[in-house]
């Protein structure tokens, strides 16, 4: 594992590459609130045979640049700063590029733009709300009434911003909340890049503030199935079995010639790639083997395997 950064046009994104140097294989985007470091544990056995690079987003973990509640545009941010990525990174074959709610939903809008740098895409429990979601959502224009109208955005507004030290986090998260059903060492690596050192060195505190964390769930403004539908890359989308919020998937699936191929992985939730990094693992392997066959994902119909809906 290695830390790097990309110098965008308004500051310094972070990440992490996994494997060789080199244009890489697999980017990955992490879900609202997270860091690219949480994501370890699932991405780093992957690095034995592909070069994988994962990244901070826009007011996450390590990154530098700016953030300001006030001024959320709505996702399209994120989407733009990945411009500036592809810019960073330099030339390159076709890459799979992943990503987990949030993240899934900016890699749609990643491919969407980049069609000839995408190879394939790997959802997991992307971010897919509906048009009638978005319109209730955007009832009220001001943010902080957003806010208080979305419960999801409300909690981040209030959480806790300040431990006496990453280990206190550790213990004061697990077994609790949306951390219950975390399997190995994700909560550890979450917490890692998750908080820093405060300046006058009492205690750790957020690296993506709560402030902004509010202002990303209550600025979803894209229809995840026209979004879906507008891109010509095959996609694997994997949803949690329980609690998912790819609300339009099943829509979105139906409405292009472009492969879709569309899982609820069994006792899973929202956070199923950090309940089962397993599956999650194999699926993100079978996009890798297949990169070389970009452009062979036109089909008559969805693509549903055995075990999918």
């Amino acid at each position: 594992m290695r830390r790097f950064t990309l110098d965008l046009p308004d500051g310094t994104m972070a990440g992490i590459r996994f494997g060789a140097d080199g244009p890489p294989d697999l980017v990955f985007l992490h879900a609202t609130g997270f860091n690219a470091l949480t994501y370890r544990a699932l991405l780093e056995p992957l690095a034995e045979r592909f070069r994988i690079v994962a990244l901070d987003q826009r007011g996450h973990g390590l990154s530098r640049l700016p953030a300001v509640p006030e001024q959320m545009p709505g996702w399209e941010l994120y989407g733009r700063d990945m411009d500036g990525v592809f810019d960073a990174l330099g030339d390159g074959p076709p890459l799979v590029l992943a990503g987990h709610s949030m993240g899934g939903a900016v890699s749609m809008m990643t491919a969407e733009r980049h069609a000839d740098r995408v190879a394939s895409l790997v959802l997991l429990d992307p971010v897919m709300p509906t048009a009638d979601w978005i319109a209730k959502l955007y009832a009220p224009q001001d943010l902080e009434a957003r806010i208080k109208s979305l419960p999801i955005a409300l909690g981040a507004s209030r959480r806790r911003a300040w431990f006496a030290s990453k280990r206190e986090a550790v213990d004061a998260y697990r077994g609790r909340g949306a951390f219950a059903t975390w399997v190995g060492r994700f909560l550890e690596d979450y917490v890692e890049d998750g908080f820093a050192p405060m300046p006058d060195g009492d205690g750790v505190t957020l690296t993506c503030a709560a402030a902004w964390e509010a202002a990303t769930f209550a600025s979803s403004r894209h229809n995840g199935a026209d979004l879906l539908a507008r891109v010509k890359v095959p996609a694997t989308i994997l949803i949690g079995e329980k609690h998912s919020v790819s609300r339009s998937v099943d829509d979105a699936a139906s409405r292009t010639r472009v492969r879709r191929t569309v899982e609820a992985v069994p006792g899973t939730t929202h956070f199923l790639p950090m309940e089962r990094p397993d599956i999650v693992r194999q699926r993100l392997l079978a996009a890798l083997e297949e990169r070389t066959g970009v452009g062979a994902g036109l089909v008559g119909a969805p693509g549903l395997e055995p075990g999918t809906r």
